[in-house]
């Protein structure tokens, strides 16, 4: 019995955490909070959660994410990574767009972007894609589940 109470007490205190799972690291640098906000989602009020799939792909990807922080040697800020079916379509994402699965991330960084592709390469940072926006001074990475499978494509968008 006085087990039981302990547990109980135990599992009370767990329960009224101040600090909440969206809030939760899930990486050295990246937080839950950072992969799934979305202003779109915001806006439209769309519940941008992942399931259970999607969640460990974030996790994943977080994981190389960090890969990446380390080689650039600045914070990363993400402006977008996790999107559900609706708020990709919303923002006129495609249909396969990792970001459906949370294997895809847009980004920025304090300073020029455009040096980024010479220093992942330079540290041996694989990917799918890496796409660079001038014009935004923006970023997007995807990855695969596996490294050998990734194209290691580069894209200029204007």
């Amino acid at each position: 019995m006085k087990k039981l109470i302990m547990l109980l007490i135990l599992l009370l205190l767990l329960g009224c955490s101040s600090s909440s799972p969206r809030d939760s690291k899930i990486s050295k640098y990246f937080t839950f909070k950072e992969a799934i906000h979305s202003n779109t989602a915001k806006k439209y009020r769309i519940k941008n959660i992942p399931n259970n799939s999607e969640y460990k792909n974030i996790i994943y990807a977080a994981k190389r994410m960090d890969e990446v922080r380390k080689a650039l040697r600045t914070k990363i800020y993400v402006t977008s990574w996790y999107r559900n079916k609706k708020v990709n379509k919303k923002v006129g994402g495609t249909h396969n767009s990792y970001h459906r699965e949370g294997l895809a991330v847009d980004f920025k960084i304090n300073g020029k972007a455009k040096y980024i592709k010479k220093k992942l390469d330079r540290a041996k940072i694989s990917y799918d894609q890496l796409i660079y926006y001038p014009n935004e001074n923006r970023v997007h990475i995807s990855f695969k589940k596996s490294k050998r499978k990734e194209r290691k494509q580069y894209f200029l968008k204007r």
